[in-house]
């Protein structure tokens, strides 16, 4: 019987010394068990060329992030009354569906705004999920940010020519 006490007893002792510690952030805890590799934090700097605002993103849009990303584009839009927001994405490259839905939110609010969203830059993977999401055709997407800044405004949103409705 002490065998099998002392074996319960060394196997709890084990498990308590591996087990993670409890840590805020489901990421953080994902980090701490070493399943999955550090990403570094989102940065959002604005600039502002004539009447147009530029939102230069640098690193992934993720569950952990996505927050931060709503709210820039919602102040912007929302608070700041920005009628052309253009978003640099060349330095993003991943985005998961929360990622998307907070771009998805930031097309919407525009649109409540009557104000211009365009994306540039997108890697593959961004791409690739734009399209599986068959969003890709929603948004206004550009390759570089000359061709953003010269490309004429797309039809109104809900005028006859547009796909009005998609979102």
């Amino acid at each position: 019987m002490t065998l099998i006490t002392n074996l319960i007893s060394c196997h709890f002792a084990y498990k308590a010394h591996r087990e993670p510690k409890d840590i805020a952030s489901g990421r953080k805890l994902w980090h701490n068990m070493g399943l999955m590799q550090p990403r570094p934090p989102l940065k959002i700097s604005a600039r502002q060329l004539g009447e147009i605002t530029i939102l230069d993103l640098t690193g992934d849009i993720t569950l952990f992030n996505s927050p931060e990303i709503r709210k820039a584009l919602l102040s912007q839009l929302r608070e700041k009354g920005v009628q052309h927001l253009v978003l640099n994405m060349l330095a993003v490259t991943y985005i998961d569906s929360s990622g998307v839905a907070s771009l998805v939110e930031g097309l919407k609010a525009s649109r409540d705004v009557s104000a211009r969203f365009a994306l540039f830059g997108l890697s593959r993977s961004a791409r690739t999920v734009l399209e599986l999401t068959h969003l890709l055709r929603v948004f206004e997407v550009h390759q570089t940010e000359q061709e953003a800044l010269e490309a004429p405004a797309p039809p109104a949103y809900g005028s006859a020519t547009s796909n009005g409705g998609d979102v």
